[in-house]
């Protein structure tokens, strides 16, 4: 219930609220219409004996694209950052992605706190949890170029820009 909860407060008070930075518009505009439809799934990993954390969020990855949860349009996958690098969370996900999560219509984004995402002083980071968002890759696309016809990466540094629109 912490977790749901950070991430409905990060929502709420941060994601959802108009920024001139994004042209006027919420860092994340769709993201409190999915959390008031009940349309996110919150999961939290712990540590297990025999398993490292990058293999973990790459099987947690690969079980929710598998048997994707009905109803759901982002599953997020989180754990407490001391028991994963930034680097290690962003070669799971990047091992997800080119294996199996581009073949089956799913992409997963990392957010991490000791890997600054940043949008001229706008940081974007949930800043409490090491973060896997998965979802259908077709839907974040089609709001990707909703959000390019409103302006709303205008204020984006070119290479940050390609580097998010490239995964």
């Amino acid at each position: 219930m912490v977790l749901v909860n950070n991430i409905n407060k990060w929502i709420e008070n941060f994601l959802s609220v108009n920024n001139p930075t994004f042209n006027n518009l919420p860092p994340c505009p769709f993201a409190k219409q999915a959390m008031l439809d009940n349309k996110i799934l919150c999961v939290e990993i712990k540590p297990i004996d025999h398993l490292s954390m990058h293999d973990y969020f790459t099987a947690e990855l690969e079980n929710f694209s598998y048997h994707w949860p009905k109803g759901k349009e982002v599953v997020v996958i989180a754990c407490d950052p001391k028991y994963i690098s930034s680097t290690e969370l962003s070669l799971a996900v990047e091992l997800a992605n080119d294996k199996f999560l581009d073949d089956r219509g799913y992409i997963a984004l990392e957010d991490h706190p000791d890997e600054l995402e940043q949008v001229n002083d706008v940081v974007l980071n949930n800043g409490t949890y090491a973060l896997a968002f998965l979802q259908d890759k077709e839907k974040l696309n089609t709001a990707r170029r909703a959000l390019h016809k409103q302006d709303y990466y205008i204020n984006w540094d070119p290479e940050y820009y390609a580097d998010v629109l490239d995964k």
